[in-house]
């Protein structure tokens, strides 16, 4: 890519030769010719790219400005140039065109215009794959389900039947879609029998998942996540929410837009939270818990009870921050 087309999708001011091609995005410590780009836009990173082989170098308006190199002058957030530099250098998954001689996909699924069915992969009957989605290797896909346009679900994710997933969605390895809810009851006298066998009392009765799990366009959901499908009506995750790995999201859980829900939360049934929520590692929700929009959780803290808009709890059972200092 041209520094000049860096400059535009930063945007940025260029300092020396604007036609030079940029091939790598790399740490300074790491750069190896005129083809690598460096950030160095901190002290220590400016201080580490003053000796490094890379040809371009991005930098502050108030940092050092090396004479021997082409400079992109950024005047933002060093964190949100990462972030535009590594999705223009990111290829994204290796994968196939068109449906994998070892897939298998129901005669009534439609797979959409420039999307991909990657080896046994399994896409179920009714279900449809939108245009330019890559559905990857070990992937499975229920019945009934919409998956929207330029998805990557990558390898060994199930989806369960009559899930929707919106547009520009990312799944990642292993996670699982759609799961039943963990709900059950303990059998009582009155309670004997669940249709199909007899049930000792004080044994836990499933009470099964009826209902589907909705996500919105542009969620990112990590490895090893679960979502649980609601019991009746549907578990809702919002536009823009990011989800990390290992995260198990209970049935009717309803997530608002552009929350931050980090490794290792729990998040039992029938939870609200609201839009732009943070919730840290180690996070855990007890059921029927509403967490107001803005809000914040801090690592490992137990929520037990609601958490109002706009405030940081911390603590085990999570309480404000500042009374939680306090005790």
């Amino acid at each position: 890519m041209k520094v000049s087309d860096i400059a535009r999708a930063l945007p940025a001011e260029v300092i020396g030769d604007a036609l030079l091609e940029v091939a790598r995005v790399v740490h300074p410590a790491d750069a190896e010719g005129p083809g690598d780009l460096a950030i160095a836009m901190t002290k220590e990173a400016a201080a580490a790219a003053g000796g490094c082989a890379a040809g371009v170098l991005v930098v502050a308006p108030d940092g050092p400005r090396p004479d021997d190199r082409t400079l992109l002058v950024y005047g933002g957030e060093p964190r949100f140039a990462l972030a535009i530099l590594t999705a223009l250098f990111d290829p994204g998954p290796v994968h196939g065109d068109g449906v994998h001689a070892s897939a298998v996909v129901a005669d009534d699924a439609t797979v959409g215009e420039g999307a991909s069915v990657g080896a046994n992969a399994v896409v179920g009957p009714g279900s449809a794959v939108g245009a330019g989605t890559a559905i990857l290797s070990n992937v499975t896909v229920g019945a009934g389900v919409t998956i929207g346009r330029d998805c990557t679900i990558h390898p060994g994710v199930a989806i369960g039947d009559r899930v929707s997933i919106g547009d520009r969605v990312r799944i990642f390895a292993n996670a699982t879609i759609g799961a039943d809810g963990f709900g059950f009851i303990p059998a009582s006298p009155g309670l004997a029998s669940t249709g199909r066998a007899a049930v000792p009392d004080g044994a836990p009765v499933r009470i099964h998942s009826l209902g589907t799990v909705v996500i919105g366009d542009d969620v990112e959901i990590g490895a090893g996540t679960s979502i649980d499908r609601s019991t009746l009506r549907e578990t809702r995750i919002g536009n823009g929410t990011k989800i990390d790995n290992q995260v198990q999201i209970g049935h009717n859980v309803v997530i608002g837009e552009s929350c931050v829900i980090c490794g290792k939360v729990g998040i039992a049934g029938s939870v609200t939270i609201g839009d732009r929520v943070v919730l840290a590692a180690g996070v855990g929700i007890s059921d029927h818990v509403v967490i107001g929009a803005d809000a914040v959780v801090a690592a490992m803290s137990g929520v037990s009870r609601g958490v109002k808009a706009g405030t940081t709890v911390l603590g085990i059972p999570a309480a404000p921050r500042d009374l939680w200092r306090q005790a």
